[in-house]
């Protein structure tokens, strides 16, 4: 029942706010969920009653009153779209079929890597290949739907073993609608694994007004190559 309960939010949030897109739409169901029970302890997974993961329950449980009120959302133009699918590798035939557009990858390269598609949530995979010290990073921008004169300092819940920094740590909004970026870094040892095997593990950021809280889960895989 999940898939018709969170259609229904998301038509409910676009008759609220007409002029949010599909992206933004999905990252204030996002960014506003929950993660506890009435016990107020992480989730349990059903299926063998042990604390479930974010491999679980993704973003969380939606919060529709939050959901329409969510401060900040992270949305998604058609063009980081494209620039996402051109450094997935993806041939310029190839995105035309998708888009039935003529695509230019030119611009792909300043978005980075496809990591920094602008969702609401962060993966960081790194291939070991005996590499003792790994890092990456994300940019990431949100929009401010809130308040205006709204100052968001970050929460960092780093995964175990990660160490995570976020730039900058304050987010000083003057107007709704303003647009602001923010660069998250993380570091990481390797860690000991069979041929094959992989190693999970999730943190999260955290912006806050002291009104909203908007939330990222933030996982960092680590993988041994056979």
């Amino acid at each position: 029942m999940a898939c018709p309960h969170v259609s229904g939010l998301a038509a409910l949030l676009k008759a609220a706010h007409p002029e949010w897109s599909p992206a933004a739409i999905k990252s204030a169901l996002m960014t506003s969920a929950y993660t506890v029970d009435n016990r107020g302890e992480t989730m349990l997974d059903e299926s063998n009653g042990n604390t479930s993961t974010v491999l679980d329950f993704g973003s969380g449980h939606v919060h529709p009153m939050k959901a329409m009120d969510p401060g900040l959302v992270y949305d998604i133009t058609t063009m980081d779209y494209i620039d996402f699918l051109c450094n997935s590798n993806y041939t310029i035939n190839n995105i035309r079929v998708l888009t039935r557009k003529n695509a230019d990858c030119s611009g792909a390269k300043r978005a980075g890597h496809v990591g920094n598609l602008n969702y609401p949530s962060l993966s960081a995979v790194f291939q070991q290949y005996g590499r003792r010290n790994m890092s990456t990073h994300f940019i990431r921008q949100v929009t401010n739907v809130g308040e205006p004169n709204s100052i968001y300092k970050v929460t960092i819940r780093p995964p175990i073993g990660t160490v995570v920094t976020v730039e900058p740590e304050q987010l000083v909004f003057r107007r709704v609608g303003q647009k602001l970026n923010f660069l998250v870094r993380v570091q990481t040892m390797a860690v000991k694994l069979s041929p094959g095997g992989t190693s999970m593990r999730a943190g999260s950021i955290l912006w806050s007004d002291g009104k909203h809280e908007v939330t990222s889960p933030l996982t960092v895989t680590m993988q041994q190559p056979i």
